[in-house]
């Protein structure tokens, strides 16, 4: 059976004016495009996006899957390589053999650009994880926290497993497959 990708949400970041956002658009190696990737650990960071917060990162992710079994997987890279991100985040999870339980926030720093990527049967509805999308990683990723996206996204994850009583022991969902969908979030400034 193929795995059957839903990608949620795509932002065109514009980046604060802030060292850190100004560094990520800064010279040629801002655009060094990076094709899909098979990911085998919970980050993969080739754009040096976190500096020492990776370890946080890390353990948010762990708290998830501890938790509710479900596996975040987080990619840093500097360009989607002309893809759209929706593409670049499910090509990425097909590569990767991601499965039910499993999802990917995929992050260009360079372009200002994101996606996250779930197989249809995640026990979220798409209504819950474009919300998790636009409440808890958009406004990090707006003021270029790149490790603070995915710790907040973990948080937020929890709590809506939590309260749908979903767990680790998940069987699978009481709904029927969701069809795949993008959904497009309008580009905003802020300064």
């Amino acid at each position: 059976m193929p795995h059957i990708v839903r990608v949620l949400a795509v932002l065109t970041l514009t980046l604060s004016l802030s060292p850190w956002g100004a560094a990520a658009h800064a010279g040629p190696a801002a655009a060094v495009p990076e094709p899909p990737v098979a990911v085998t650990e919970p980050v993969t960071d080739r754009a040096s996006a976190l500096g020492g917060r990776r370890a946080e990162v890390e353990a948010a992710i762990a708290r998830l899957r501890g938790r509710h079994g479900v596996r975040l997987y987080v990619v840093y890279v500097r360009s989607f390589s002309g893809l759209d991100a929706t593409d670049w985040a499910a090509t990425t999870a097909r590569l990767s053999g991601l499965g039910p339980l499993d999802l990917l926030l995929a992050v260009a720093t360079g372009e200002g650009r994101y996606a996250v990527s779930a197989d249809q049967a995640f026990p979220l509805s798409g209504a819950q994880l474009d919300s998790v999308a636009a409440t808890a990683i958009e406004p990090e990723l707006r003021h270029s926290d790149w490790a603070g996206a995915p710790i907040v996204a973990a948080r937020e994850y929890d709590a809506v497993l939590a309260s749908a009583g979903t767990v680790s022991a998940w069987n699978g969902p009481a709904h029927g497959p969701r069809q795949g969908r993008a959904v497009p979030i309008p580009d905003r400034s802020w300064g």
